[in-house]
């Protein structure tokens, strides 16, 4: 839930008017932070309270480079929930229970929460909870030896039919059975006979507004940049072969075409998306032309972070503040490039491997992302946090 549906669902059960409405919950917010900034506790019986903690300076850790640096001392928010609170968001709350009083964390309580801060998004990201082995294991390709992530290969037909990426990949191996060889142009792609005919089978989620505006049209396939996308990946995961201007099915490609073998495709096609291709070539962002991989180096730690915060829809800003390994360079590209770059090379091709839902319509600025039942289920990984305990799924 965000503040514009906070403030509509106030208005509702108050009767009252959007704008009335939306002026006192920012009066409120207003004083919560003024008490905060001013080092005062906001306590709200049975809700929980705000405070201020102290953090220490302290030595850090570049996760890119390994390198030590040091982190200021700063002052940061935190929120610990009431009894009446944790009560309803387990489930016990009953119409008509009264106010709990203030609450305190009993002897020996160990309480997770999340830890507010000036990191942009207003969180901590999850990855710092893990031991820098563990992130270190989970930027290195998912490969039988590398147990920390791990992709299963033995789903059914029913459990990949929202993956794009399966579903249009056998249209590609398919045609390419039919007619024993595709043709290729100079530069080694599919030419506008087989494109049109390959576009025409292929759906793909979000691409309708794409799909209207090139209706007619003959078109390259550099121009249906999915199919490109897809046509380089068929090619570095094995499953077809280019030799003097012709495209053949191998072996593998062959295989990946009889029954119960879409989970191995799905896999196959999945490692080679993240951990081969180069994103940045294929997904357009606004603005174009922005250069660098990221974030599709840290891939495997996003998807850890992934699988612990996007259980319920979330806006692209929290998902990339919690799980992404921040590059001040990205941000000093452009005021859109972390949010582009993000969506492009993370958040859409995991909604077109079925990993993740999306609601929308972009322009009404609620949009949100979440994991599907497919993400668990694909997807499992043995990581250690830095406190020693194991964690994983």
């Amino acid at each position: 839930m965000n503040k514009s549906e906070i403030v509509g669902r106030v208005a509702l059960r108050m009767g009252l008017s959007k704008s009335v409405t939306e002026g006192a919950v920012d009066t409120v917010l207003a004083a919560i932070g003024e008490a905060l900034a001013k080092d005062e506790d906001v306590r709200i019986a049975g809700f929980g309270k705000f405070a201020t903690r102290s953090r220490p300076a302290r030595a850090g850790r570049n996760p890119r480079t390994g390198e030590s640096v040091a982190i200021p001392a700063s002052k940061v928010p935190s929120f610990r929930a009431g009894k009446a609170l944790r009560v309803l968001v387990s489930g016990g709350w009953e119409e008509g229970s009264g106010e709990a009083a203030e609450d305190e964390t009993a002897p020996g309580e160990r309480r997770l929460a999340t830890d507010l801060s000036m990191w942009p998004g207003g969180v901590d990201p999850v990855w710092t909870m893990l031991e820098p082995e563990s992130v270190e294991a989970l930027r290195a390709e998912p490969l039988p030896e590398n147990r920390t992530l791990r992709l299963a290969a033995d789903l059914t037909d029913e459990e990949l039919e929202h993956s794009a990426f399966v579903r249009n990949a056998l249209a590609v191996l398919e045609r390419t059975a039919e007619e024993a060889w595709l043709w290729l142009t100079d530069k080694g792609n599919f030419g506008r006979d087989t494109v049109t005919a390959i576009r025409e089978s292929m759906t793909w989620p979000g691409m309708e507004a794409t799909e209207q505006f090139r209706t007619g049209k003959a078109l390259r396939e550099g121009d249906v940049w999915e199919l490109h996308l897809l046509h380089r990946l068929v090619d570095l995961a094995g499953l077809v072969e280019g030799r003097t201007g012709l495209c053949q099915l191998t072996a593998l490609g062959r295989e990946m075409l009889e029954p119960g073998r879409r989970g191995v495709l799905q896999a196959l096609l999945f490692r080679h998306a993240f951990w081969h291709a180069d994103l940045s070539r294929f997904v357009e962002t606004f603005p174009r032309g922005l250069q660098g991989r990221w974030p599709q180096d840290d891939v495997g730690v996003i998807l850890w972070g992934l699988s612990n915060v996007a259980d319920e829809w979330q806006s692209v800003d929290t998902l990339r503040a919690m799980s992404a390994v921040r590059d001040d360079a990205v941000a000093r590209m452009h005021w859109n490039a972390e949010g582009t770059m993000f969506v492009g090379r993370i958040l859409g091709p995991l909604r077109w491997f079925g990993l993740l839902e999306y609601r929308g319509p972009p322009e009404t600025f609620e949009v949100g992302w979440r994991k599907s039942p497919l993400f668990d289920r694909f997807l499992s990984f043995d990581v250690r946090l830095a406190d020693g305990a194991s964690a994983g799924h």
